[in-house]
């Protein structure tokens, strides 16, 4: 009889000599009962839960080819714990007058790929389960269930007994500063590309994966655009981790084998089937703010699903698209109201004209980026924010805030007084619970109060906040505003705080308007004055200030007819 042996274990972590036993133990068999072996096969550190094994597929060929009487193996489940795989292979095997023989069973007949398939099915199945409750236990404790993100290492400690504490990490100080830069970089503009050819340049050890020993053509692995994106969705990415604010969260996702490929696949679990998220403050490494801002970015630059409707509320193309340009999205021409893109490798040029023809617009002239973008500058420092046009505003400006603080002094004590009411009558049912009162009987009672309470709290905050809004403007915000644009200008010329100064110059742009005049470009600049006014507020130019009122600055305000020279001969 002519035998093939098939041997495996399943992980890393199990003894190796496994397979040479098993072996062994099959050999020892085979010379008692006068069998020939002819082949071998083996799996090392292979799951029996899928067919998609090397050594399991050298032996499924073996079988196809011929020249076989036996397959042996030291039990069923060596060969496999799926109830489909086994059936699928014993089908084989008889269809081929192959015999499947193990030590532990004997000859396999249908009754023992049914009963024997079903249990080696419900064990795998049950070892799952307890080793998610087992992970599930330790995050719920705090400790940490997985491999170590970057930024984090492990921390080694032991117990009274001299047992290693599992599941603990700590900080390591070098690459937690790599991560307050990546995200630093990120909120105030910098493309997940440059970042990471920065790094590269720099010499900068990317996170290691599970190809950390395997190196492309002898170079060593490099920072990628998606190490530092990920998913938002699924928390992956170095922007995406919440740890890095000391929080974990656990089984985002959930992980199935293809049955067809046996590869993972991971699903998005849904909120309710999560655990609830763990707050471990000794590994925060950047602060709420600057999480705040990568959260505000990725929003801003997130592309929402495409409306079926393509009228009315259909988010412009340039709208989802990092701007390449200083005024990308933000130029137009006032003769036929198309916009100005590029007409050429560094011209601008009437997007109407240039695709509907004369015709249509007869706006043929074009306009060189670096000129364009050097006049815009110089618009914004001289143009924007006249001191006639700040002295008008400003006189407005008081009279409604003097309007609304008259208002607020008349409802404020009226609100105070309320509030008080509020609390004490919490305190008085609190009261009564401490007394032994049923706190069942409050409930619905109680979460009115609470929520009352918390609205005249805000309510009272607001018009406080309100009161000191005015305090932000002054009489020289005209000069202030010049001073900053000034450094935001010299910041747009030096590469490493270009991609901040572009994003504040383009906030301060609400619309450029090039329109022919006797055969020049006549250049209308309008500014939006709350974004200049917040950057006049702001003492650092990386945080705008959350004191003021946006409900109180929607007013716009143009540069009239444009900026000294208006136009000038192409």
């Amino acid at each position: 009889m002519r035998v093939i042996l098939y041997a495996r274990y399943s992980t890393d972590k199990q003894d190796p000599l496994s397979i040479d036993t098993q072996l062994m133990a099959c050999r020892r068999e085979i010379v008692r009962r006068g069998w020939t072996e002819i082949g071998v096969f083996s799996d090392d550190a292979e799951s029996a839960a899928t067919a998609h094994r090397p050594g399991y597929q050298s032996l499924l060929r073996a079988i196809e080819n011929g020249g076989v009487d036996i397959v042996c193996a030291d039990a069923m489940d060596r060969v496999s714990r799926s109830q489909a795989d086994i059936a699928v292979l014993y089908e084989r095997l008889k269809f081929r007058g192959i015999q499947l023989w193990t030590l532990k069973e004997g000859v396999v007949t249908p009754l023992h790929v049914g009963m024997m398939g079903t249990i080696n099915a419900q064990q795998l199945s049950a070892t799952a389960d307890k080793t998610r409750d087992a992970l599930r236990r330790r995050h719920e404790m705090g400790k940490n269930t997985g491999g170590c993100a970057y930024g984090y290492e492990k921390d080694i400690q032991h117990d009274g007994n001299g047992e290693r504490i599992k599941g603990l990490l700590k900080v390591v100080p070098s690459q937690a500063a790599i991560v307050t830069r990546i995200c630093e970089e990120y909120a105030s503009g910098v493309s997940p590309y440059q970042i990471a050819l920065r790094l590269n340049a720099q010499g900068v050890p990317p996170p290691r994966s599970g190809k950390r020993d395997k190196r492309i053509n002898g170079k060593p692995p490099a920072w990628t655009p998606n190490t530092i994106t990920g998913s938002v969705e699924r928390g992956t990415g170095i922007l995406n981790n919440e740890l890095y604010v000391g929080r974990r969260p656990y089984q985002k996702q959930t992980y199935r084998k293809n049955p067809d490929t046996g590869r993972r696949h991971a699903f998005l679990r849904t909120d309710d089937d999560r655990p609830e998220t763990v707050e471990v403050p000794k590994l925060r490494i950047i602060s709420d703010e600057l999480w705040k801002r990568v959260k505000e970015r990725q929003a801003q630059l997130a592309h929402g699903p495409r409306p079926k409707n393509e009228g009315a509320g259909r988010v412009p193309f340039f709208a989802q698209q990092r701007p390449k340009y200083l005024l990308t999205g933000k130029m137009n021409c006032g003769e036929c109201g198309a916009s100005f893109a590029k007409s050429g490798t560094h011209r601008f040029g009437c997007q109407g004209s240039a695709k509907k023809g004369p015709t249509y617009c007869g706006n043929r002239l074009t306009i060189r980026q670096d000129e364009l973008d050097a006049r815009i500058l110089a618009g914004l420092t001289s143009e924007m924010m006249k001191d006639d046009v700040l002295a008008a505003f400003l006189d407005e400006y008081e009279a409604e805030m003097r309007r609304l603080d008259a208002t607020t002094a008349s409802t404020r004590p009226e609100r105070e007084v309320e509030l008080a009411e509020v609390e004490g009558a919490i305190a008085t049912i609190k009261t009564a619970i401490l007394k032994g009162i049923d706190a069942s009987l409050f409930v619905a009672e109680l979460k009115q109060l609470e929520t009352r309470r918390q609205a005249l709290a805000t309510e009272l905050a607001e018009q406080h906040a309100d009161a000191n809004v005015g305090a932000l403007l002054h009489p020289d915000l005209s000069q202030t505003y010049r001073k900053k644009v000034a450094r935001l200008t010299d910041a747009y010329e030096e590469e490493a705080l270009k991609a901040q100064a572009f994003e504040r110059i383009r906030a301060l742009i609400e619309q450029v308007t090039l329109t022919p005049e006797d055969g020049v470009l006549a250049v209308h600049l309008r500014g939006d004055l709350v974004s200049m006014l917040e950057l006049c507020a702001c003492g650092d130019m990386q945080n705008a200030p959350e004191e003021v009122s946006s409900g109180a600055l929607q007013i716009k305000m143009v540069a009239g007819t444009g900026f000294e020279p208006v136009t000038f001969r192409l």
